[in-house]
């Protein structure tokens, strides 16, 4: 367990093929604060008991839980943990808006996202287990929390420094991150990962060029003077905007290798996909790599440079 002054990296494990994600722990005068949460999983639990034994601290001496983000493996036990403390749970309002449309018990998203996929050539044996391992995180991110709204601009006391609120969207539609400027310290959560690349997915009902927002996201904060990033994912890391320069040049490769390839003769993006990241795919990872592919070839779409048109009930791309 690392440790930097008033700041604890927690690892806390994940039942996929990520297989951990690094939460923080922020210690001030006014109690803890507690920096993404992790999954409603007993192993999950049984990492935030440890680190609270190890530390010596009382659930009731959490002040508060702030979340990057949605996504199960960061927002998904903050209602437990919102229980066990009686803090309140920050995150954005449309975060926390895209967290019931996809894992509230009355929402269609699951049946939406299969069709979405089955109109982009992902065949049916594939599409029908869309729902099924969608619904089956669930159990992860139950009980939801009873929120409160942090957004960009705002500052936020995260134990006893303020950090200025970022909004960092392209992996979430409302990721925030969030930056103290004295250390030049960013807690990044998935915005800005040292070994791979944020998932930039294209979601039914969400941003509809998530590619060109995450973009604009790097370029926009690329000057910010960051000394040391704490991501959710790899090891903290100090190389800041190398790292935005790495991943700006991997999208503008992949954008000029998939531009090339539907010049050449019309695709889908399941035909695409499976170019770019193979066939051997889990229905997890699928999902990830399919909306990824949609993501670089909508944005090629909307900026012009390739079309689609439909056939036989399937989007095809090309030059």
């Amino acid at each position: 367990m690392n440790r930097w002054d008033d700041v604890l990296e927690v690892r806390l494990p994940l039942p996929f093929a990520l297989r951990e994600i690094k939460a923080y722990l922020i210690r001030g005068s006014h109690g803890w604060t507690v920096v993404d949460a992790g999954l409603h999983h007993g192993l999950d639990i049984q990492a935030w008991e440890d680190v609270r034994n190890q530390e010596g601290f009382q659930w009731g001496d959490v002040e508060q839980i702030v979340l990057t983000h949605y996504h199960p493996d960061h927002y998904g036990l903050s209602g437990w943990l919102q229980q066990q403390t009686g803090a309140p749970v920050r995150l954005s309002s449309t975060d926390f808006e895209q967290a019931a449309l996809f894992w509230d018990e009355a929402s269609d998203q699951p049946e939406t996202m299969a069709d979405f996929y089955r109109e982009h050539g992902l065949p049916t044996e594939w599409a029908a287990q869309i729902p099924g391992h969608l619904r089956g995180f669930k159990r992860w991110v139950e009980p939801h929390p009873e929120p409160t709204w942090i957004e960009a601009g705002e500052t936020i006391r995260l134990g006893d420094h303020l950090y200025e609120v970022l909004h960092t969207p392209g992996h979430a539609d409302g990721h925030l991150s969030f930056f103290d400027a004295e250390r030049g310290w960013l807690i990044g959560g998935d915005f800005l990962l040292p070994k791979i690349t944020p998932n930039i997915s294209l979601w039914p009902g969400c941003d509809p060029n998530p590619l060109q927002t995450y973009l604009s996201t790097l370029e926009r904060l690329k000057s910010l003077p960051v000394k040391r990033v704490f991501p959710a994912h790899g090891p903290m890391f100090e190389h800041y905007r190398e790292r935005v320069e790495e991943l700006q040049a991997h999208h503008w490769e992949r954008l000029d290798t998939m531009s090339r390839w539907v010049g050449r003769e019309p695709l889908t993006a399941t035909d695409v996909c499976f170019r770019v990241f193979g066939e051997n795919l889990s229905i997890h990872n699928l999902r990830f790599a399919l909306s990824e592919t949609l993501a670089h070839l909508e944005y090629l779409r909307l900026n012009g440079q390739i079309d689609r048109e439909k056939a036989d009930g399937h989007w095809r791309y090309r030059g």
